[in-house]
């Protein structure tokens, strides 16, 4: 019984160092695999967080130049933020940063190109009001009002805060009568009128709906 069991024992074991043998390189291939996506998740995560930090240094100091009044500068170290940091928070900012610039160097065309470009990629969530309300502006700037109306409305749909919700449709309904479309305009103030809680933004929009109307009486 003894050499029974001790040949079951053996073939067990047999079995397993055969099973390893054959599995061995399955086995370290698959471990190596799993290491290096974890290992390649890690990389990229810390590599990202990396590029978010010089991205926003680069950041702080293109701003400081814009405040100063340098333009010329801050354009230059805009542009550099962009190329090198596409995919970061502050790569984004930098689009907005630099289309505003391009506003106060009298270029509205340079700006509403970035704008749109950033807006085909997609911008973080947090960035999704201000680069449309920005491309509003560039837009008004060349005297297209209907378009500005409409990148108005996309910036009222991209922020989570009431107040600023309503302002950029208090600017998509200017933009909009401007464009002559009356009707758009009047329904975007009863909007604010409806939905607001502000007293002093329902005021300005009651105040703005009543002018619309005597001047299409």
């Amino acid at each position: 019984m003894s050499t029974t069991g001790h040949s079951v024992g053996s073939d067990a074991g047999d079995r397993a160092i055969q099973w390893w043998a054959e599995n061995r390189r399955r086995i370290t291939i698959g471990g190596s695999i799993v290491f290096l996506i974890g290992g390649g998740a890690w990389f990229t995560r810390s590599a990202r967080i990396r590029q978010e930090t010089f991205a926003e240094g680069e950041l702080s100091q293109a701003r400081v130049a814009a405040q100063s009044g340098n333009l010329q500068l801050a354009a230059s170290d805009l542009g550099r933020i962009i190329n090198l940091y596409p995919k970061t928070g502050p790569g984004q900012e930098a689009v907005i940063l630099l289309a505003n610039v391009h506003l106060q160097q009298s270029q509205p065309e340079l700006a509403v190109s970035e704008l749109r470009d950033l807006m085909l990629r997609g911008p973080e969530p947090y960035l999704e009001g201000p680069v449309a309300g920005l491309l509003g502006n560039a837009l008004e700037e060349l005297g297209r009002f209907a378009e500005a109306a409409d990148a108005y409305d996309q910036a009222a749909e991209g922020v989570g805060y009431d107040l600023i919700r309503s302002m950029y449709l208090m600017e998509g309904a200017r933009a909009a009568a401007l464009a002559g479309d009356t009707g758009r305009a009047a329904a975007a103030y009863e909007t604010i009128i409806e939905e607001d809680q502000d007293a002093t933004t329902v005021g300005e929009a009651t105040f703005r709906l009543a002018e619309l109307r005597r001047g299409s009486g």
